[in-house]
C-alpha cells in the first residue's frame, strides 16, 4: 500500500515522480485493505486465564528486507536467533474464564513487541520474551498475579542470548518451579564468528559411478551444499541449557553445550 505521488501528463502519455519518498493510503483504504489479524491465543493451565495479543495485519518493508541463512530446510535471522520474518504483538491482555473481565498489560519499556508466551503448570505465572527496540535482542520477560493485577518483571540472563531458531527457547518443569532456557554458549558468546566461506580453488563436481541407476531425485528447500554449510549450522544450533529457579529467579547452567544439528537427507 505504499507508493510514490505521481502525476499523468496526458499530452505525453507520461508519469512524472513528484515525491522521491512513499506516501502512505488514507485510513478508509488501510481499513479495507489492511483489515486486523484475529488475536493469538494462550490458555493457562488451570483454564482461568486467557491471553489475547494482536500482531500487525502485514509484516513491514523492514522486516522483510531483514538478511537471512537458509541452512537444512531452516530459514532463520542469524544476529537475533530467532526464525526469518517473525512479527510481534504489540498488545496484551488477560481475560478470566470465569468473570470475562479483562485486564491490559504494558509491554516492557523500549519494546518492539513480545512473542513466546509460556504459562507456568502450577500456578497463575508466565513469561515471555520482548524484543528490544533497535537491537538485534530478545529479553525474557515473566508476568504473575499479585493482588489481582497481572504484572510483569525482567528475568536477567546476565551476557547471555537466548536462540529460539528451532523453536522456544525455554520451558517450565512439571512443577513450574523451575524454567529450562537453551541459550549461546559462553564459549561462543562474543568471542568468535560465524565460519568464513572458504575460497574456492576449483570447480563443485558431482561423480556418477558406472552403471548406476538412474532414478528421479526429490528436491528440497536450503539443503546443506557442502562442509561450510555443516560449520555454519553446528555454529549457530549449538546451544547449553540454563535452568532458572522461578521462586528465587536464580540462573545456573545445568550443563555443558549440546549441539542440534539437522542432517541433510539424501
Amino acid at each position: 500500500l505504499l507508493c510514490p505521488l505521481l502525476d499523468i501528463d496526458n499530452t505525453h502519455n507520461k508519469y512524472i515522480i513528484m515525491s522521491s519518498s512513499y506516501k502512505e493510503p488514507s485510513a478508509i483504504l488501510k481499513r479495507l485493505l489492511l483489515p486486523p489479524k484475529n488475536p493469538s491465543l494462550a490458555l493457562s493451565a488451570d483454564y482461568q486465564w486467557l491471553i489475547l495479543t494482536q500482531e500487525p495485519p502485514l509484516p513491514s518493508i523492514e522486516l522483510l528486507a531483514k538478511p537471512e541463512e537458509k541452512l537444512a530446510g531452516i530459514r532463520f535471522d542469524p544476529e537475533l536467533l530467532t526464525p526469518s520474518r517473525l512479527d510481534y504483538a504489540t498488545t496484551l491482555v488477560l481475560q478470566h474464564m470465569k468473570s470475562g473481565e479483562r485486564q491490559n498489560v504494558p509491554l516492557p519499556e523500549n519494546s518492539e513487541g513480545i512473542r513466546y508466551i509460556r504459562f507456568n503448570p502450577a500456578k497463575a505465572e508466565f513469561v515471555f520474551a520482548s524484543k528490544v527496540k533497535n537491537e538485534a535482542r530478545l529479553e525474557l520477560f515473566q508476568c504473575q498475579l499479585i493482588d489481582s493485577a497481572w504484572t510483569s518483571s525482567k528475568i536477567e540472563l546476565k551476557h547471555t542470548k537466548m536462540n529460539f531458531i528451532q523453536g522456544c527457547a525455554y520451558q517450565y518443569s512439571t512443577d513450574g518451579s523451575k524454567l529450562f532456557i537453551k541459550v549461546v554458549p559462553t564459549s561462543i558468546t562474543g568471542t568468535s564468528s560465524p565460519p568464513e566461506e572458504p575460497i574456492s580453488t576449483g570447480p563443485a563436481i558431482q561423480q556418477v559411478e558406472k552403471g548406476a541407476r538412474k532414478a528421479p531425485g526429490r528436491t528440497y528447500q536450503d539443503l546443506l551444499k557442502n562442509e561450510f554449510d555443516e560449520a555454519k549450522l553446528r555454529y549457530y544450533c549449538t546451544t547449553e541449557v540454563v535452568c532458572i529457579d522461578m521462586t528465587t529467579v536464580a540462573a545456573a547452567t545445568t550443563g555443558a553445550a549440546s549441539k542440534e544439528e539437522e542432517e541433510e537427507e539424501e
